[in-house]
């Protein structure tokens, strides 16, 4: 009976997929897609609860369901519990409400889990099967996909990892190429992917997705927990330009900034530790809409590749302040350091630079022990467009530290894009 299917019964009953449940920030949300599909790799969020301590007591029975491995009908109990403790007055019934909730984190954690067991195993076991539950319930889309064969490493599974959408049961299975041989099997031809507009009912056009994959799902459940940065990235650059700003406007909720925070922060520390630039790149942002129409309207010429924002481990090396400041310029204090992604997104101008072809984030900020020092002088964050990393192309932060107001107003070099000084 569904009322007494445990979360054992999806195969839950591993660490990953705990932490990954466990590990997520509870957030608020009006609609499950007022976020992005990969930031629910790392937020979680019930449509239409507003409450964020209701949103955190249902992770809760959630993840007591994956560690104790209970049935729904518990979960039940606990979800009466907290919509009666916080006064919520829920859409749709409350079977098919718990229902779709249950099975949506149960299903999803699952798979966020498998994808890191895959990665573990991948050099014995580099080749991924598509696999449907096989029976009548299968939608048409995905049941064209069962068995198709490709390597860990395909863009397929950047967008075709499931679940796949609402309900979705397919999985995973992983092969070595001596399993590929025993079974007589071979890698499949290059996948043909093709997309569709999502439309709202009054008319708007709100995403684009893969054809036969729900809005919002379009994204692997384990790289968007264990490479949240990089899993929007590849979403937001699959999409057409006027859509991508919009998505990031919505997306970048208080608790996904959280996220690009701290890992940013903890990507920090460790260049800290080691002390050697290894080429590799941490995203901490995304140009958003004002800024992307701007830079259309005012630097035609310019062919923006990608809207991410990324610092090199060479330049986070010299942002430890080991460094001498320019002539006149003030070094940015650590705190500061640590919430450049906060930084580059919560801007009071953004400028374009014609003399070196670089955009100038001018950030409000928020160290009260820099501040006051800066006197006529701003906080500068300057970004050098379709720089080359390991994760792709980024917007390179070249560097950071201060100017006097009047020399970034002057009409002959600098161009406001959005805001004022």
């Amino acid at each position: 009976m569904p009322d007494q299917v445990a979360a054992r019964e999806f195969g839950v009953q591993f660490k990953g997929a705990i932490d990954n449940l466990k590990g997520k920030l509870p957030e608020s949300t009006t609609a499950w897609d007022d976020l992005a599909g990969p930031v629910h790799g790392k937020v979680f969020a019930i449509a239409g609860a507003t409450n964020t301590d209701l949103v955190a007591d249902i992770q809760k029975s959630l993840v007591g369901a994956l560690e104790k491995g209970s049935t729904i009908t518990q979960f039940r109990k606990d979800f009466d519990a907290a919509v009666q403790n916080h006064g919520w007055t829920y859409k749709g019934k409350r079977g098919w409400r718990t229902s779709v909730i249950f099975d949506t984190n149960m299903r999803s954690s699952h798979m966020a889990g498998r994808w890191e067991q895959l990665l573990a195993n991948s050099g014995s076991r580099p080749y991924l099967e598509y696999r449907t539950a096989g029976d009548s319930r299968v939608r048409p889309q995905h049941a064209a996909w069962n068995g198709l064969v490709f390597p860990i490493g395909d863009a397929f599974w950047q967008t075709h990892y499931p679940p796949n959408g609402w309900r979705c049961r397919c999985t995973i299975r992983a092969y070595s190429e001596d399993d590929l041989k025993a079974l007589g099997t071979k890698p499949s031809a290059p996948f043909n992917l093709k997309t569709r507009t999502v439309v709202s009912q009054d008319g708007e056009i709100k995403d684009q997705v893969p054809v036969g994959i729900d809005p919002g799902w379009d994204h692997n459940v384990g790289q968007s927990w264990l490479s949240p940065e990089l899993a929007l990235g590849q979403k937001l650059a699959a999409l057409p330009r006027y859509l991508q700003g919009p998505m990031v406007d919505k997306t970048i909720s208080p608790a996904y900034q959280k996220v690009l925070n701290d890992d940013f922060k903890a990507f920090r520390n460790v260049i800290k530790t080691d002390k050697v630039a290894r080429g590799n790149a941490q995203i901490v942002g995304f140009l958003d809409s004002r800024t992307l129409a701007a830079l259309s309207e005012h630097v035609p010429t310019l062919a923006l590749e990608t809207t991410a924002v990324a610092v090199l481990d060479s330049k986070t090396v010299h942002l430890t302040g080991a460094h001498k400041a320019a002539k006149g310029a003030q070094l940015w204090p650590a705190d500061w350091i640590d919430a450049l992604p906060e930084n580059v997104r919560n801007y009071r101008a953004v400028l374009w630079d014609t003399k070196n072809g670089t955009l100038v984030v001018v950030p409000f900020g928020q160290a009260t022990n820099w501040a006051g020092v800066l006197g006529d002088s701003v906080a500068k964050i300057v970004l050098r467009p379709n720089v080359k990393t390991k994760a792709g192309l980024a917007a390179s932060v070249v560097s950071l530290g201060s100017s006097p107001r009047g020399d970034l107003l002057k009409s002959g070099q600098y161009k406001l894009l959005v805001g004022k000084l």
